[in-house]
C-alpha cells in the first residue's frame, strides 16, 4: 500500500480537552486492522513548529466503515492542532500505511481485555466498534481510566455498545466517583481487575496509555502469571 490522499470532513470537541477528527475515505482503497495507527501529514500547513507537520494517530473507527477515517487528539496548543482546527473542510492530507502493536487478534473465541489510560482509548474504540457491529464472538472487558468523567472520550458510545453487545463489559474509572455506581474510583489495580475478571489465562491483554500506567499494568499481569506473548502494549508519551 502506498500513501493515500484523504480530505478533512469534520472536527469537533468530543469531550473535555479532546478533539475528534474525521477524514473522508470514500473512493480510496485503505485497508487496516482494528487497533492500528497511521501517520497523517498536512500538505500545506499555515502554522509550523519544531514538531513538524506529521503525527501518528490511532484509527478510531472500525475498518468496515468505508466512508470515513476517524482520529482523536488531546486539544494541545501545537501548530499541528491549530492547523487541524482552522483548515477548511475538504483540505487534503496524506495518510501512511497502517502499523502498530495493538491490532485485534483474529480468533474471536479468545477473550480481549483492555487496560487503558487517557487518549489510549482511541484504538480500542475501533476494536470494540468492529467486534460489536460485525457481531463477532469476542468476550471483551474494557477498563478505562481518566481523571474525571468529562475526560472519558467516547463514553456514550461505549455505554451504547454494552446495551447491544452482551459480550462487552465497560468499566470506567475516575478519581472521585462520589458514589456514582457507573464508575470505579481511583486507579486500575489487580484487586479491581479481579472483581470483573476471574481468569487471567485465557484473554489477550491490550495496554495503551501513558508510560507509567502501561508499566504498572504490565507488572500486574506478569505477577498474575500472564504469558508475555498475550500482552500487547503501546506507550504514549
Amino acid at each position: 500500500m502506498t500513501e493515500k490522499i484523504i480530505k478533512l470532513k469534520d472536527r469537533k470537541l468530543i469531550c473535555e480537552n479532546t478533539i475528534g477528527i474525521w477524514f473522508d475515505r470514500s473512493g480510496i482503497e485503505y485497508d487496516y486492522e482494528p487497533g492500528q495507527y497511521a501517520k497523517i501529514t498536512l500538505l500545506n500547513p499555515v502554522y509550523d513548529d519544531s514538531e513538524g507537520n506529521s503525527r501518528l494517530f490511532s484509527i478510531a473507527n472500525s475498518p468496515t466503515r468505508k466512508d470515513i477515517l476517524m482520529f482523536s487528539t488531546r486539544a494541545l496548543d501545537s501548530a499541528f492542532n491549530r492547523n487541524i482546527l482552522e483548515m477548511p473542510i475538504g483540505t487534503e492530507a496524506v495518510i501512511s500505511e497502517p502499523g502498530g502493536n495493538t491490532n485485534l487478534h483474529k480468533d474471536d473465541s479468545i477473550p480481549a481485555v483492555f487496560l487503558i489510560g487517557g487518549i489510549g482509548i482511541t484504538p480500542v474504540r475501533s476494536m470494540v466498534e468492529y467486534a460489536t457491529i460485525e457481531k463477532k464472538n469476542y468476550e471483551m472487558h474494557l477498563f478505562y481510566s481518566s481523571p474525571k468523567k468529562e475526560t472519558l472520550a467516547f463514553f456514550d458510545e461505549f455505554i451504547h455498545w454494552t446495551e447491544i453487545n452482551p459480550k462487552f463489559k465497560f468499566i470506567p474509572f475516575i478519581d472521585n466517583p462520589e458514589n456514582d455506581r457507573k464508575y470505579e474510583g481511583g486507579f486500575i489495580n489487580a484487586e479491581k481487575i479481579k472483581k470483573y475478571l476471574s481468569d487471567f489465562t485465557k484473554p489477550v491483554f491490550y495496554i495503551v496509555g501513558p508510560q507509567v500506567m502501561v508499566d504498572a499494568m504490565e507488572k500486574i499481569l506478569l505477577d498474575e502469571g500472564v504469558n508475555p506473548e498475550k500482552i500487547k502494549l503501546e506507550r504514549f508519551g
